[in-house]
């Protein structure tokens, strides 16, 4: 059963997101921390194109895995293609020309503590029913159970490599560079640097690399 396989899903490497790929039936799947004292990025993702489509909702700072981490509540877009969220337009067609045609998140969480998001893909539409809603929303809180238990595990062990940091190390560079060249914040600075990217079609860190290489500048 899915909820026995994520229970047991506490080891480095072992498999968070094929229970989910395989009792709903979508394309991809994929688990994040976003935030927080875990940092944002992917735990586990059940194909380098699922990670790839949680990497561009990290560089937007939206879609469908911040509104369910924000909310705490499943989010279920059946038909991207045609009828668009209008909570996170970006991202919503950003995930469209990456071929995702459905998505659905929910609340990566376990008690009071808010973690991240469980997001499943499809490629053609898939429109999940309430009760398999239900059932993810559950399954999602048994997978938080397991990841912050990893995350205890490693802090106990002294390794801190199981997961990522907010954003990676030339993304603070160049949030700092941009801070000095328009005399803004740091969230200021970070929000021009993802709208670049955005604009831009390139990955934030791409972007943050021309900006530490000093091949961009917004002075």
């Amino acid at each position: 059963m899915a909820a026995a396989a994520l229970a047991r899903a506490t080891a480095p490497g072992s498999d968070l997101c094929g229970p989910f790929r395989e009792t709903f039936g979508v394309t991809g799947a994929a688990v994040s921390t976003l935030g927080g004292p875990l940092g944002t990025g992917t735990v586990c993702s059940s194909d380098a194109e699922s990670s790839r489509r949680d990497e561009i909702q990290f560089d937007l700072g939206e879609g469908p895995c911040w509104q369910a981490h924000q909310t705490g509540q499943a989010v279920v877009e059946s038909d991207l293609v045609t009828s668009p969220s209008r909570a996170w337009p970006a991202a919503a067609a950003a995930l469209t020309a990456a071929g995702v045609a459905s998505v659905a998140a929910f609340p990566l969480s376990y008690g009071r503590l808010d973690l991240g998001a469980v997001d499943l893909y499809s490629d053609e539409r898939r429109e999940l029913d309430d009760v398999e809603v239900d059932q993810a929303t559950t399954l999602a809180c048994i997978a938080g159970r397991s990841v912050l238990t990893r995350a205890l595990d490693a802090l106990a062990a002294g390794d801190d490599s199981l997961f990522p940091t907010s954003f990676p190390r030339e993304v603070h560079q160049a949030s700092g560079m941009v801070m000095m060249q328009l005399g803004v914040g740091v969230d200021e600075a970070l929000l021009v640097i993802r709208g670049h990217a955005w604009s831009s079609g390139r990955p934030l860190r791409e972007v943050a690399s021309e900006i530490v290489l000093h091949r961009l500048d917004f002075s």
